[in-house]
């Protein structure tokens, strides 16, 4: 993918570039973060404990909590949905996303309070498309196509 987009103009010299050139240049709905069913090829991710009684310090459990658990958990509302369809509960595509954000406001309420700050988040791609944008009806469209399919048995 890099060197496709590379191809279309994005700079390659510094990370920091290639990422605001991706975020004026790509539309959110068309990245591999932004998909409704979950990024499936993504690797899991690993945390390592940084040796005895100090598996992070302040700044790191910080961000993580307020960056990568948010893009981990809120981005991928089919996470959610699995999770209702297991317990016998079903949503619209925008009450799902709706029940999403409030659980995302939540999270934050109680990291805060974890956290005892009053920290900043990284807000998650699928909250970014309101109702009024383009693409949200075939992103509420995708949306209800993933709902539908009948729940994985294990």
């Amino acid at each position: 993918m890099c060197n496709r987009l590379k191809k279309r103009g994005m700079p390659c010299d510094s990370l920091q570039g290639a990422i605001e050139w991706r975020k004026r240049n790509l539309d959110v709905t068309q990245t591999k973060s932004w998909r409704i069913d979950g990024n499936q090829r993504a690797k899991p991710v690993s945390i390592e404990i940084l040796g005895g009684d100090r598996a992070f310090d302040s700044e790191t459990a910080r961000r993580a909590l307020t960056h990568t658990v948010p893009d981990l958990w809120f981005n991928q509302v089919n996470r959610l949905d699995t999770a209702l369809k297991e317990h016998g509960v079903t949503l619209s595509a925008e009450k799902l996303l709706e029940v999403q954000a409030t659980l995302f406001l939540l999270y934050q309420i109680e990291t805060d309070r974890y956290l005892k700050i009053e920290a900043v988040y990284q807000m998650p791609d699928i909250f970014m498309i309101r109702p009024e944008h383009e693409n949200y009806g075939a992103m509420i469209k995708s949306l209800e196509q993933c709902l539908n399919r009948p729940a994985a048995t294990g």
